[in-house]
């Protein structure tokens, strides 16, 4: 059974798995460019999940996402650890983060995911995301795909 936790971005477990999906990233991408920081006061939403009291899973909302209107909210930092995944816990992790941004009174999520990043893609689309123009700063970035979903 998978247990969400809403926490601060500073929360111990949200950073190590913070830190652990960009190692996965930078190993997935070898010329990745610098994923840009997180600005702990745009921070307004932060999940992990546990399997067995044991945090295995994160995700962060942050508000307000520069070149979108103030009704939208970026999705981020999403990542579950390899040993449990195809269990759809990324599934109930973006739906916490999505009942988080409805009761922020936000109409719209976006997010970036890279294209090596097949399951993240599938993740999306079946949640109901579509493929949008790649914003700030992911605009010149061949690797990137942008998503929006309204709520």
């Amino acid at each position: 059974m998978v247990a969400l936790e809403r926490v601060e971005w500073a929360n111990p477990d949200l950073q190590r798995l913070v830190a652990a999906q960009k190692a996965e990233i930078d190993a997935r991408y070898e010329d990745t460019e610098e994923v840009p920081d997180v600005d702990p006061a745009t921070v307004k939403g932060a999940v992990v999940a546990r399997v067995d009291e044991q945090v295995v899973a994160s995700g962060i909302l942050t508000y307000p996402v520069p070149s979108f209107a103030e009704n939208t909210a970026e999705l981020g930092r999403m990542f579950v650890e390899p040993e449990y995944r195809r269990r759809g816990i990324a599934k109930e992790l973006l739906r916490e983060l999505e009942a988080i941004a409805v009761e922020l009174k936000l109409e719209q999520l976006v997010l970036e995911t890279g294209i090596k990043q097949p399951e993240a893609i599938g993740l999306y689309t079946s949640e109901g995301y579509r493929i949008i123009d790649n914003y700030p700063p992911y605009e010149d970035s061949p690797d990137s795909r942008c998503f929006a979903k309204a709520l």
